[in-house]
């Protein structure tokens, strides 16, 4: 008589067991990890490089003017019509609105300072243009981040400033 060895497989205690592990990492690793400045601030900038050349590019896409416009307190920012009307967001439906307080991942930062000229907004033209340059800096604990937007071409770039 042949005797079988037993073939190795998960029991229900083992999964459990496995789901109670991975858990606990997630619990421990995901705060650490978008608790890092340099992970949220970056990320932050790039998503609002992305908005600004979304909107420029709906601007000259429409033959009229868009805005980005920024909340006076700092905590996100709105695209909308010259006319102030709002956009239609680029990720599913409801408004192109971006609100640093409320999402998790980008809960801390802020819009520290703005230059624009005469307006609290990025503002691009019929052709895609940008009517104005301007300076957004975003902060995040002791981190910034300046975002510049090239008068005229409307060519963004994320720098570090300390």
């Amino acid at each position: 008589m042949q005797q079988r060895t037993p073939t190795p497989r998960f029991t229900f205690l083992g999964l459990i067991l496995l789901l109670a592990g991975v858990t606990g990492l997630s619990v421990v690793g995901v705060p650490w990890w978008f608790g890092r400045a340099d992970v949220t601030l970056e990320a932050a900038a790039q998503l609002l490089a992305d908005d600004l050349q979304d909107v420029q590019n709906r601007a000259a896409l429409r033959n009229e003017r868009l805005e980005i416009r920024f909340d006076i307190s700092g905590a996100g920012y709105d695209a909308v019509t010259a006319k102030g009307l709002a956009l239609q967001s680029p990720v599913g439906p409801g408004t192109f609105t971006r609100r640093y307080d409320i999402d998790a991942v980008f809960r801390g930062v802020q819009v520290r300072r703005t230059s624009f000229q005469g307006s609290n907004a990025v503002a691009f033209g019929r052709m895609g243009e940008c009517l104005w340059g301007a300076q957004i800096e975003l902060a995040f604990k002791n981190e910034v981040r300046v975002i510049s937007i090239a008068d005229g071409s409307g060519g963004v770039e994320i720098s570090s400033s300390k």
